[in-house]
């Protein structure tokens, strides 16, 4: 039903770490109304 390959599309390495942006990409994620929670809410419905 998945499949997984662990080969990155493209290398992208930060020049500095941005906290504000890993915050808003955190909240993306695994947020009330993440990528995550959502899949999850559908995979189990």
């Amino acid at each position: 039903m998945f499949r997984h390959t662990k080969l990155l599309q493209f290398e992208a390495k930060p020049e500095k770490p941005d906290p504000v942006y890993a915050r808003k990409l955190q909240e993306l994620i695994g947020g009330a109304f993440g990528e995550m929670t959502v899949t999850m809410q559908y995979l189990f419905q």
